[in-house]
């Protein structure tokens, strides 16, 4: 489930879900919205389970479903605490649960027996953040494993805004691993340069837009949604249109007046990244706004890396991030409403 941009607004009447039990993963990113949609589309007898971390941010949409359920006591609750033996060998997760405890980042001397896939960079000079983030995308962590960008790296940043925000660093990210060249077809629109090679994101639901998948078999359909990565593998001036093969092997033409639907995906926001997992994720950290620099932010994009995680920042911004904890209260009533009805 991917998410930046706010669910729509659902209309009264839902399809109802055929099934017996309903599994919904990723609902912390669930809003009122969605939710109401989905029990609206639930015949009575069918089980429903909710899997989620409440720990990570919270629904861009109003609301704050997964917590306030869990608060109401009036559900079944499972909460899995335990590292098992060969997540207890990873410092991603380990240093995962150490921010989400209110701990800094273990050091060297902790580690010694663990898996090299955690790397930190105490850093707070903007220029020097800069470089390390371009050179580490374009060959430096090549030398830690079969890391490509395009394959399987990806830089993940709390804010679009700034030196270090996702604007900046697609610019020179593109320019780093995707250069002008008189092979590669580009088009300008709405002061971006899109070019053949480019990674982009789309980002917001299109339901209607056709795409065709080729490989393992031939399938067609309708519907690129939000959140869905791919590469620019050509574009048309002539019909005026660029092709996207996305991640999922799926390939869709866009025309350009509809180009506002996606931007380059050399960076994203934690945001975004929620709900995804990649291989490799680069962080550039520096100094924000408070709301984008708390715990559950940074507990969000520690566990969007699988393999291999390198954090760029300042001593004192990561311990910043660690203690601001307390989020901003959502006022749903939800909690509220679940004991009175079933209690």
């Amino acid at each position: 489930m991917q998410e930046e941009a706010r669910w729509e607004n659902v209309e009264e009447k839902v399809a109802p879900i055929d099934a017996d039990v309903i599994i919904v993963d990723e609902v912390s990113m669930v809003d009122v919205f969605l939710m109401n949609s989905l029990v609206k589309g639930i015949y009575q007898g069918t089980k429903l389970v909710l899997v989620g971390d409440v720990d990570q941010l919270p629904s861009v949409g109003p609301g704050n479903i997964l917590e306030d359920m869990i608060k109401s006591e009036t559900i079944t609750t499972v909460i899995l605490d335990k590292i098992f033996r060969q997540a207890a060998k990873s410092k991603i997760v380990l240093n995962a649960h150490r921010v989400n405890s209110g701990e800094t980042f273990m050091q060297k001397e902790e580690g010694k027996d663990l898996l090299e896939d955690f790397f930190y960079l105490n850093e707070s000079n903007i220029d020097k953040i800069f470089y390390h983030v371009v050179t580490l995308c374009k060959d430096r962590l090549k030398n830690y494993g079969d890391y490509e960008f395009f394959q399987n790296i990806q830089v993940i940043s709390p804010t679009k805004k700034g030196s270090l925000g996702t604007k900046e660093l697609n610019k020179a990210l593109q320019e780093a691993l995707n250069p002008k060249s008189n092979e590669k077809k580009e088009k300008s629109y709405g002061g971006v340069i899109y070019r053949q090679g480019d990674k982009v994101m789309q980002i917001k639901n299109n339901y209607d837009i056709y795409w065709e998948r080729k490989n393992p078999k031939y399938e067609n359909g309708t519907g690129v949604f939000n959140g869905e990565l791919g590469i620019i593998e050509d574009i048309d001036e002539q019909e005026k249109q660029l092709k996207i093969k996305f991640d999922d092997e799926k390939e869709a033409w866009y025309l350009f007046q509809d180009l506002e639907q996606i931007e380059h995906a050399y960076a994203i926001t934690v945001h975004k990244a929620q709900g995804s997992e990649f291989d490799v994720v680069v962080m550039p950290i520096t100094q924000s706004s408070p709301m984008l620099l708390t715990r559950n932010l940074l507990y969000t994009a520690l566990t969007r890396a699988k393999k291999l995680l390198v954090v760029i920042g300042s001593n004192n911004i990561i311990e910043f991030m660690i203690r601001n904890f307390e989020n901003k209260k959502r006022n749903t009533g939800l909690e509220y409403k679940m004991k009175e009805l079933l209690n």
